[in-house]
């Protein structure tokens, strides 16, 4: 028995024992879904289960793993994007609630409601933080029931070892492209970032809360569409042959690689995929649930501040592939709202993986 097949049959284990309550804290790459499969093939009894999901191509790839795996047919399933729970007052022996770290908490008020029916919840996550794992817990009052971490994974050779390299930038104090008054002339991008990073602390400490979120806002899009952080992005994407490029805005994504993947433009994944195309920029809709082959580098344009998020984007690329290791490079810019975002979500990556550049 390897590895993996070691931990998917404790990780079955728990799941029975704990009478398919709690939460299996296992890596992506592991095999959650071919877990939870097994123990549910060991149910005597005929059962209505719900598959819950923040996003659809996670539920497409649970429909494939359990034509693969041989559920028993008298698992009666259903599936469920999670944000369509408040509308569905079906009863169910059990919900799977799987990337359960990424729902909110109306959702999981929801999941409440199922609970004090009768309905038993088996969270599903490879990313649980601290905030998530209180809200289950608060909540649902859920915990975790098996855990096989990320490094572990990284350590026994399950998924790819990687890299981190985050390249620092200073703000534009050239190009006047920014204007935050009508009447005025356009400003750099320094100067755009300090007129609001200015207005958002003098509130602050002012105390008027009433305009925070707008100044929070001005200044998060000056980081989202820097053309500083965008020239150095496609810098670096010209340097490799295929690669995955993450940003925050459609007009940001427009601008980098061979293809486009959002909401307006999702034929290409596939292409990508096949490798008609090579480099593919996204804007954070592959996070979860999503296996792309031959893929080794991520290039983040934007990385944004949740942990979990970060390492299910870059999960992406840490396939095992011919004994190749993954690498993620992020650029931000330097004393900045962005660097605390990348500090933060980086807190999941070991540190000394990480180089700052």
């Amino acid at each position: 028995m390897d590895t993996r097949e070691r931990i998917q049959k404790e990780g079955t284990e728990a799941i029975i024992n704990n009478k398919f309550t709690g939460i299996l804290d296992i890596s992506f790459r592991v095999g959650k879904s071919r877990i939870t499969i097994d123990a549910l093939n060991t149910v005597k009894s005929e059962i209505n289960v719900l598959i819950l999901a923040p996003g659809i191509p996670i539920l497409d790839s649970w429909k494939a793993e359990i034509k693969k795996w041989g559920l028993k047919e008298t698992i009666h399933v259903t599936y469920l994007w999670s944000n369509s729970l408040k509308k569905n007052n079906e009863l169910y022996h059990l919900i799977i609630a799987d990337e359960c770290h990424a729902y909110n908490k109306s959702v999981l008020l929801q999941l409440r409601k199922h609970q004090l029916k009768g309905t038993r919840i088996l969270g599903l996550t490879g990313t649980l933080d601290q905030v998530s794992e209180w809200n289950l817990n608060n909540i649902l009052s859920i915990k975790p029931i098996y855990k096989y971490s990320f490094e572990q994974a990284v350590l026994d050779g399950i998924i790819a070892d990687y890299s981190v390299t985050c390249i620092g930038l200073d703000l534009n104090d050239t190009e006047e492209v920014f204007v935050i008054d009508i009447a005025k002339p356009p400003v750099t991008e320094k100067v755009a970032y300090e007129y609001w990073d200015k207005l958002y602390k003098n509130a602050v400490s002012r105390q008027k809360y009433d305009k925070l979120q707008f100044y929070m806002m001005k200044r998060k899009d000056i980081i989202y569409v820097s053309q500083t952080k965008l020239k150095k992005t496609l810098e670096l994407i010209e340097q490799h042959e295929r690669c995955l490029i993450f940003s925050a805005r459609q007009e940001i994504a427009d601008q980098i690689g061979d293809g486009q993947f959002h909401s307006k433009s999702k034929k290409t994944l596939d292409k990508f995929k096949e490798k008609k195309l090579n480099k593919l920029s996204v804007i954070s809709m592959i996070s979860m649930g999503i296996t792309i082959p031959e893929l080794k580098v991520a290039v983040f344009n934007q990385m944004k501040s949740v942990e979990a998020l970060a390492l299910q984007q870059a999960a992406r690329i840490l396939n095992l592939e011919d004994g190749r290791n993954a690498e993620i490079y992020i650029v931000y810019l330097k004393n900045t709202q962005d660097e605390e975002w990348i500090k933060d979500a980086t807190k999941g990556f070991e540190k000394n993986k990480i180089q700052w550049l």
